[in-house]
């Protein structure tokens, strides 16, 4: 029994020597290199990977820095637009680490949901002093440039549309001198007394009523040619947007928001840091839309679409974030904004060189961008070359996938889009909807198309 017993373990240890190498289970990143590398995989746009390590890594870190799990955690539920658990995390870091960065992140999103009663007094309290300036930008966007300068008055230059999901800010339809007389009657009314008398006063303007309007109609564009429903959509965000007639107030307040100066020849802009978008009415303009220049609603209309994928995902590929944003960026509007139209095909714009024009020259002349790279564009290649071309080209994709001919492309096009929503990384997602042969078939078809049209 015993020989039986040895030879049978030389056999078992035998055998065990040229069994094939299996790999190990990958290491539990534990305490702060848990942290580390979630926050390297973020930065890579993978924010559900980056929460895998965070939550297999619970518990590993020593007490004083329970802080840094809690909010980084969050972080990985922001990317992925879970905001619900993004904003529990993010209170718990702030519980245990008051002055902590993860207070900016927190009162942020607490802006997005138009929590701003909650989010103001939070951002006044101490934090890291690496982001005291961005607290500070935070709350310039949550007062906004009108509270300091009429304290009574400033309510009557707010709107909240029908449906709730714009806070429009603007002086349209309304004098300064008419401001300074209201808010020197308002100073003399009683809150209590004259409720109602100081509510009929401070009914906005009509034309602020139809910007609020339009603002959600515009959104309705977006869903309607993205098909986006609204079981995609994070619930109860609200989009704060400011309107203004003045060019002196308008860079005031982009200074005032943390802006670098650099607004001089735009109209309007997103700041996606800040989650807010505001935009500027030229005086004289021919031809108005809601008591704004017609160039200035359809700025609206693009930045809106930026501030609006924005709030879908994290993952927004500069070239179908410009392309979209490009495509929505003119409209038909009528009944004084009661309807519009986006989507167009603008051929010829006055003196303006249009997307369609560039486009098709730039076709022409065999001088596109092959959809092999551009497709893989990052924002260094866009600003690094020909950034009209990019425009043209960006919406030309876009208004194939969305107009265009090729049903497959369409399809393809829109599965990326909801892959995106989904928090799926950008290189992941278009390596594997848009493998070369199928992009090179795809830039025929597009060529064919546009030299058609």
């Amino acid at each position: 029994m015993r020989a039986l017993a040895a030879s049978t373990l030389i056999l078992l240890l035998f055998a065990a020597l040229h069994q094939p190498t299996i790999a190990q289970d990958k290491p539990t990143l534990r305490g702060i290199k848990a942290c580390n590398h979630a926050l390297k995989l973020i930065s890579d746009g993978k924010p559900q990977e980056a929460l895998d390590v965070m939550l297999a890594a619970k518990g590993t870190l020593d007490a004083e820095d329970e802080w840094l799990w809690w909010g980084n955690t969050g972080h990985c539920y922001r990317d992925l637009r879970k905001d619900k658990e993004a904003l529990e995390h993010y209170a718990k870091a702030v519980e245990i680490q008051p002055d902590c960065w993860f207070r900016f992140s927190w009162c942020r999103l607490l802006h997005e949901f138009g929590r701003w009663d909650e989010a103001r007094p939070e951002l006044d309290k101490a934090i890291s002093e690496d982001y005291a300036d961005r607290a500070e930008n935070l709350k310039s966007v949550i007062d906004g440039p009108f509270k300091a300068r009429w304290p009574n008055a400033w309510p009557k230059l707010e709107c909240r549309s029908k449906k709730g999901n714009y806070l429009v800010v603007s002086d349209v339809g309304v004098t300064e001198a008419e401001m300074d007389a209201l808010e020197e009657q308002l100073a003399k009314l009683d809150p209590k007394k004259d409720a109602r008398k100081i509510e009929s006063l401070l009914k906005p303007n009509n034309d602020l009523v139809s910007l609020s309007n339009l603002a959600e109609l515009a959104r309705d564009e977006y869903m309607r040619f993205t098909g986006t429903k609204s079981g995609n959509l994070p619930k109860g965000k609200v989009f704060k947007v400011f309107f203004f007639m003045n060019d002196g107030d308008f860079h005031s307040f982009a200074a005032a928001c943390g802006g670098d100066g650099d607004t001089e020849n735009t109209l309007g802009f997103y700041d996606p840091n800040l989650k807010y978008l505001q935009l500027y009415s030229q005086p004289g303009a021919a031809s108005k839309v809601c008591g704004l220049a017609v160039d200035t609603v359809d700025t609206f209309f693009h930045e809106g679409w930026h501030q609006f994928f924005d709030m879908l995902t994290e993952q927004t590929p500069i070239w179908m974030d410009e392309g979209l944003a490009e495509f929505l960026g003119h409209a038909s509007v009528k009944e004084k904004g009661a309807k519009i139209e986006l989507g167009l095909l603008i051929r010829v714009r006055g003196d303006t060189y249009t997307r369609y024009e560039r486009n098709r020259a730039t076709i022409l002349a065999g001088a596109h961008i092959p959809f092999r790279k551009f497709f893989k564009y990052t924002s260094r290649d866009w600003h690094g070359g020909d950034v009209n071309v990019h425009y043209a080209q960006a919406w030309s994709v876009a208004y194939f996938a969305l107009k265009g001919n090729d049903a497959a492309f369409t399809k393809d096009y829109s599965k990326l889009f909801f892959e995106l929503v989904k928090g799926r990384n950008v290189d992941e997602a278009v390596a594997e909807i848009f493998p070369d042969d199928k992009l090179d078939k795809y830039e025929q078809s597009w060529i064919k198309y546009w030299k058609s049209t």
